[in-house]
């Protein structure tokens, strides 16, 4: 498939429905751990599997504006297989108020929404058909969580 035969557009924005949630207690290391499993909605045919940890210290490679944007992380979009990988870290607090909405939503028969802005942008056809070269690794600029209530 190439970016000729179809209409493409460019995003950099990914949107993916929750479909478990798992939180990991590592005893040894006594880290903490969100893992997600998500279906794409703005791409067709993908999985997603989203890792978020709280931010113990700071990265030397976090800049200070990234730090004040509460979140930082990449995703890896492999070229030849529908599954990518996401992981992130954020501040402790956000971490907690984040378990704790998890826990606290009651089924309400919506998914929870993820959408995660990238550095760079994605080729997408009309079709929701990804266009990659080679496998990528991006930058995330930020995340928003979608929790229905009713």
């Amino acid at each position: 498939m190439s970016p000729e035969n179809l209409e493409w557009s460019q995003t950099n924005s990914i949107q993916m429905s929750v479909q478990t949630a798992d939180l990991f207690l590592l005893n040894k290391s006594q880290n903490e751990q969100l893992n997600l499993s998500c279906t794409l909605l703005t791409i067709a045919r993908g999985k997603c599997n989203v890792e978020i940890k709280p931010q113990i210290e700071t990265p030397a490679s976090i800049s200070n504006e990234k730090q004040k944007d509460n979140f930082y992380g990449n995703i890896v979009i492999p070229k030849e297989r529908p599954v990518m990988e996401c992981e992130g870290l954020i501040p402790p607090n956000a971490f907690k108020a984040l378990y704790e909405k998890f826990v606290s939503i009651q089924s309400v028969g919506r998914p929870i929404i993820l959408t995660i802005f990238l550095d760079e942008k994605l080729s997408v056809s009309v079709n929701g058909d990804l266009f990659i070269e080679d496998t990528r690794k991006i930058l995330i600029n930020h995340i928003d969580f979608i929790f229905p209530l009713r």
